[in-house]
């Protein structure tokens, strides 16, 4: 019970986030900040792949509800983005080959490049990879705050101690 309510209470932070970041200016149009992948980051580093899937997906879909942005281009551009981010984030952190910040960066990377494809496949025009250079570079300081969010909350969540999407 214990470990579904902490899972629970990811993906009220995560959602909350979501929405919330969605309010604070981003210099590119449509863009967001990305701190509501955090927890995220803190799954795909210290736990497992599925919940950390599970988690972006929540997260995503509650936001998107919440926010009114459901079903949108811009849901469809995070939500895959998030996805994929988990995956790629679960993947170079079992090489142990970077801590969680290289984690969070490489994270950061392959979040917006699925998003820059979704949004081109969605308007039908690569100009929108234009864009891309400043969305890294501003990018790169949320996955610093990331990093620095997931590391120092692990402690309330335990590492390895929250919801397990295999165990019910």
């Amino acid at each position: 019970m214990v470990k579904l309510t902490k899972f629970a209470l990811m993906v009220s932070i995560s959602s909350v986030l979501y929405v919330l970041e969605g309010l604070i200016p981003f210099p590119v149009p449509g863009g967001k900040w990305g701190l509501s992948n955090f927890l995220v980051l803190q799954l795909s580093y210290y736990n497992n792949v599925k919940s950390a899937l599970l988690l972006a997906s929540m997260k995503s879909i509650v936001g998107g509800l919440i926010s009114g942005s459901f079903f949108t281009p811009g849901f469809f551009m995070g939500f895959f983005g998030a996805l994929t981010a988990a995956v790629a984030q679960r993947i170079v952190s079992l090489t142990r080959i970077f801590g969680i910040l290289g984690v969070s960066l490489v994270g950061m990377i392959s979040n917006n490049l699925v998003q820059f494809l979704v949004g081109s496949l969605l308007i039908k025009s690569r100009a929108i990879f234009s864009l891309l250079p400043i969305v890294m570079l501003l990018g790169s300081m949320s996955a610093i705050v990331n990093a620095y969010l997931a590391q120092r909350t692990v402690s309330f969540f335990g590492e390895g101690e929250y919801y397990d999407a295999e165990t019910k």
